[in-house]
């Protein structure tokens, strides 16, 4: 019988009661009314308030809720909340074992054996095993997967026991494991991209329904193995498109916001945001074309890229969004060793460099030299992506820098595909580029002599980076990667100017620090807290 019926007899019986009985019986009856009522209030706000132990995140372009196939990157990051990896990196890039335990690396860096964590379950209950991991291997490596890129070098896997996995590669990878950040699922996990896929992972917090055609329940699972999430209840809304999404936050309706789906160079959320920055792995170069005379010398090199204001650049054309180094590590990292805190253009080591290499002044004002009978003059063209209305302003800042010190400079910018041919034949002589290092820090696609852009070629630097994949000891990777950066900043194939910021935005809910890293934004979600 439907409420309304109820209420309707309630009355008719007070009415009908108060003709017989007295003023108790009537009370009684009324307290029985507003009871019901209390019960149908509390029925009906059940799917529309949220609890207020609670957070809200926002979903652009919704697909499907497998985290290894969906296209969307909010929806990657909504499933930061339910997925893990086996590993991930930690603020200072280090690899932190989520669902693995521990591993060991061979002596010769081929073999990785990783023991895996024996206390972790699915949400739906079923133990987490090596068959899981396997599982997840397997798809990701079929290629229907973002993430395939990442195992392109491994040889072979393997589940040797139901807690231990074994992975073989082709070659020495210098912390490989820092590459096993992507979501693990469960065992025959479907891989289709369906919009009714129902998450099921070993997070801290597990799907509980779907509240609304726009609005979807997780909670705290109970036996989450690094123990239950603080915060009980996670409320996620499907957003129509970013205008949308950036006024939720700014209106404390979503909580979180992250720097890969705003462009904070365009956009400044309004109200008590905080901003928790890092350092990514993307890194703006200028590299050289060693196939050039007047560019084969490391000195001139060396001169050119003094010539640089990388300070400049980095508060006046990306407005603060990165970090300026000299050396090809993540400045957050533990491997990171550079002492410079100042990164002008120095007009006296670039003349001192130049001259090493047998350049100087003509009546001209340009520089000039002899080889083998030839004058040559040095001038160059610097080649970027008209796409990036950034770069272009970064290479005409440094060309202008170039003209000022008397060596003629042009930008040519060019579509994306027209510039990467260009590269591709060796046919430039200084370009403008960016590139994501893998988590592991490895440089291989610049610098191995097997092939890079530059033509750059040092047997040192191939043998180092082999060494690096043969061992797993800070220490030693510590010593590895100093001798690395020392022989490519003499070499100077490449010229770094900065490492670019990410952004995780926070709304005033959420009290706790947020440490957000290469491989997680989302990190350590089962310490949050919020101001309720």
């Amino acid at each position: 019988m439907s409420r309304v019926k109820k209420f309707t007899i309630l009355i008719i019986t007070i009415c009908f009661a108060a003709s017989l009985t007295g003023c108790d019986m009537i009370d009684r009856i009324k307290k029985r009314i507003s009871e019901d009522t209390e019960q149908t209030e509390t029925d009906n706000n059940d799917d529309t308030k949220p609890v207020s132990n609670s957070i809200s995140v926002g979903i652009m372009d919704f697909d499907t809720f497998n985290p290894l196939i969906t296209a969307s990157q909010t929806v990657k990051e909504c499933a930061q909340f339910v997925y893990e990896p086996l590993f991930e990196v930690d603020e200072k890039l280090i690899p932190v074992p989520v669902l693995a335990e521990s591993y060991t690396v061979s002596a010769d860096g081929r073999v990785i054996d990783i023991t895996l964590k024996n206390n972790v379950q699915w949400h739906n209950g079923a133990a987490f095993t090596a068959t899981d991991a396997a599982y997840t291997i397997k798809q990701v490596r079929s290629g229907i997967t973002p993430y395939t890129d990442l195992l392109a070098d491994m040889a072979d896997y393997k589940a040797t026991g139901d807690y231990t996995l074994q992975i073989a590669l082709k070659y020495a990878i210098p912390n490989f494991v820092s590459l096993l950040t992507f979501p693990i699922v469960q065992y025959q996990t479907d891989m289709r991209v369906n919009g009714a896929y129902i998450p099921v992972g070993t997070g801290p917090f597990r799907y509980e329904k779907q509240l609304s055609s726009g609005r979807v329940s997780f909670t705290a699972f109970e036996n989450y193995h690094n123990g239950r999430a603080q915060i009980d209840n996670l409320y996620v809304y499907t957003v129509p498109d970013i205008k949308k999404y950036e006024s939720m936050f700014e209106a404390n309706e979503i909580d979180l916001m992250t720097g890969e789906t705003v462009d904070l160079s365009e956009y400044t959320p309004r109200g008590s945001a905080r901003n928790n920055d890092y350092l990514t792995n993307k890194m703006t170069f200028v590299g050289y074309n060693l196939r050039k005379s007047t560019l084969s010398g490391n000195e001139t090199r060396k001169g050119l890229a003094e010539l640089i204001d990388k300070d400049d650049i980095v508060n006046s054309v990306i407005y603060s969004r990165g970090r300026a180094s000299d050396i090809p590590i993540n400045p957050s990292s533990i491997y990171y060793y550079d002492t410079n805190t100042r990164f002008k253009a120095d007009y006296d080591l670039a003349s001192s460099c130049l001259g090493n290499d047998g350049w100087g002044l003509n009546g001209d004002g340009r520089y000039e030299r002899a080889v083998h009978g030839t004058k040559e003059i040095l001038s160059v063209e610097i080649l970027t992506s008209s796409d990036s209305e950034e770069k272009v302003s970064i290479a005409n800042r440094i060309a202008a820098g170039y003209n000022e010190f008397g060596i003629p400079a042009e930008v040519n910018a060019l579509p994306y595909d027209s510039y990467m041919e260009k590269i591709n034949a060796g046919d430039y002589d200084i370009m403008l580029g960016e590139i994501e290092i893998g988590a592991n820090l490895d440089l291989t696609p610049l610098v191995t002599s097997a092939g890079n852009y530059f033509a750059y070629r040092n047997p040192n630097v191939d043998m180092l980076i082999g060494q690096m994949g043969m061992t797993n000891d800070t220490e030693q990777l510590n010593s590895l990667f100093r001798q690395y950066g020392e022989i490519l900043i003499e070499d100077m194939p490449f010229s770094v100017l900065f490492f670019r910021k990410g952004d995780v935005l926070s709304g005033a809910k959420l009290k706790s620090e947020l440490i957000p890293s290469i491989s997680r934004p989302f990190r350590n979600i089962e310490n949050w807290s919020v101001t309720q």
